[in-house]
């Protein structure tokens, strides 16, 4: 078990400010580069295109933090770095309007896209969500771990999970019970709205 708590948003934006400390950073990547990697895919990007996205902008916050005032009132940090994905998406449409559009990206702007601000909004939710599942991961049973993953990610039935790793439903429930709780625990120590 990992006897570390990891840092809340607040405390990591605090310690971003210093452009020395490599941990920060690495856990500032980890969790928010998937997070714009993943908006910026959901807005219609390629690959490539999405990842340079998610570079553009984890290069304006190197720049920019050190002047950003965490405000979690204003919904600051959140609304902060949306705005930063935003205006690079954007400046990669605009972009696209100056070449030749590739069929692709044609069809990635089809009627029916999630605004860029629900986009935003269910893209944090999952990258914090999927973040604060690895967290806890670490810090319950491999069995235990693995029963949760078959019930709700794999979708597969009771019966079948006790059935593959030699447990018992009761078991089963509480493996699965006990992690979701560590999951919200996460996330409120995160401040995920």
């Amino acid at each position: 078990r990992r006897s570390r708590v990891e840092p809340t948003r607040a405390s990591l934006i605090i310690r971003i400010k210093d452009p020395q400390d490599s941990l920060a950073w690495g856990e500032f990547n980890t969790l928010y580069g998937p997070l714009i990697y993943r908006y910026a895919r959901d807005r219609g990007l390629s690959h490539d295109d999405a990842e340079e996205v998610r570079s553009a902008c984890l290069e304006t916050v190197v720049r920019h933090i050190g002047s950003f005032e965490y405000d979690r009132s204003k919904g600051g940090f959140k609304n902060w770095l949306r705005r930063i994905a935003l205006n690079k998406v954007t400046d990669f449409f605009r972009k696209l309007r100056e070449r030749p559009a590739r069929s692709e990206e044609m069809h990635a702007l089809a009627d029916g896209a999630p605004t860029p601000e629900e986009a935003w909004e269910r893209t944090w939710q999952h990258a914090h969500l999927r973040y604060c599942v690895e967290q806890v991961r670490a810090e319950v049973s491999p069995l235990n771990y693995q029963a949760f993953h078959m019930l709700v990610f794999d979708e597969r039935a009771v019966p079948e999970v006790c059935q593959a790793l030699g447990m018992n439903a009761n078991q089963v429930y509480k493996a699965k019970s006990r992690i979701l709780e560590c999951v919200r625990r996460k996330m409120l120590e995160l401040g995920v709205d």
